[in-house]
């Protein structure tokens, strides 16, 4: 009644010695990078300058969501005009659209002062 099921561990890429040497040589070098990035991070301005970044960015972000649900409604809003969808379906749309902005709007700031 019930068939034998054998479990083998399948290898995708056969580890040539070739691989170990890579992972031996990435180490230190991963390392190496760790240890500058912060003073790289303080060339480029620090964090003043990262943070008014993140806040260009975030207006920009929210410009642009904008616009895509404002054409977004547009376009319902012509099938409707034409008679290729039901007005029930631009309400819904529209109910949809507020909950999304909704959400970026509470959820996302919530979220970014965690980071802050």
């Amino acid at each position: 009644m019930f068939r034998k099921i054998r479990f083998y561990a399948k290898r995708i890429v056969q580890l040539t010695d070739y691989t170990g040497r890579i992972v031996n040589i990435a180490k230190p070098v991963l390392l190496g990078v760790a240890l500058l990035a912060p003073a790289l991070a303080m060339a480029g301005g620090g964090l003043d300058s990262a943070t008014e970044g993140a806040n260009t960015f975030k207006i920009w972000l929210y410009s642009f969501l904008g616009v895509c649900a404002s054409c977004v409604l547009l376009w319902k809003g012509a099938e409707c005009w034409a008679d290729r969808s039901h007005w029930s379906e631009f309400v819904t749309l529209g109910g949809k659209v507020a909950v999304v902005g909704a959400v970026v709007g509470v959820l996302a700031p919530y979220l970014w002062n965690l980071f802050t």
